[in-house]
């Protein structure tokens, strides 16, 4: 399937013209089916290593934009209080995004705290093995005369299998963010869809 690039554009009109344009997280989606194409055709172990950071970076977009796109159509005009105090807090760090917007919504423990563990979960995998290859580690195996051996774990890493893993935690976590919507959904007073924030397959 073809993720096609869009740069949404939202423009209010007061007594000056405001235009902002977001960068959309299909972008990161494209370029990590491009780098999967490729490594299912090559098997380069370079452009595996460039699958699990595009992967890594598209989820953490989806999670961050969708909610700030939900929580902006919800509660900016009507609560704008809500809104600004949560774009105050931009820079936090996802999982605590997670609890905050469920909270937002005022879902009961049960309804919520089994799936944001679960996203929490998934997501919190995911990262640990982007982190390998974005942060330096060495991916490199050894040996020595003893006839010992090893890996790093970023050589552990670069696996088919582990590439099986990770695109099922991913979704994993897709279901579960789409059953949170799911119970978000009644409870909102603005936002009548939440089809288009829904979370596919990869």
């Amino acid at each position: 399937m073809d993720y096609t690039p869009v740069l949404q554009e939202t423009i209010g009109v007061s007594d000056r013209h405001h235009i902002e344009t977001e960068l959309d997280a299909i972008i990161y989606r494209n370029e990590f089916e491009k780098f999967r194409s490729e490594y299912l055709n090559f098997r380069h172990e370079e452009t595996l290593i460039f699958l699990f950071i595009f992967l890594q970076i598209y989820v953490e977009c989806f999670l961050h934009q969708h909610m700030r796109i939900i929580i902006e159509l919800e509660f900016k005009s009507a609560r704008t209080p809500i809104f600004d105090k949560w774009m105050a807090k931009e820079r936090r760090y996802l999982p605590e995004k997670l609890d905050d917007f469920s909270k937002l919504f005022e879902l009961s423990p049960s309804e919520s705290l089994q799936l944001i563990a679960g996203i929490k979960e998934r997501f919190g995998h995911l990262s640990d093995i982007r982190n390998q290859f974005a942060h330096g580690h060495k991916i490199a195996a050894w040996s020595d005369s003893e006839g010992n051996s090893g890996m790093t774990t970023a050589r552990t890493l670069l696996t088919d299998a582990q590439l099986t893993r990770t695109e099922k935690e991913v979704n994993e976590l897709g279901i579960m963010w789409n059953e949170l919507l799911d119970q978000i959904q009644p409870k909102c007073n603005a936002l009548r869809r939440i089809d288009n924030f829904k979370f596919q397959n990869i």
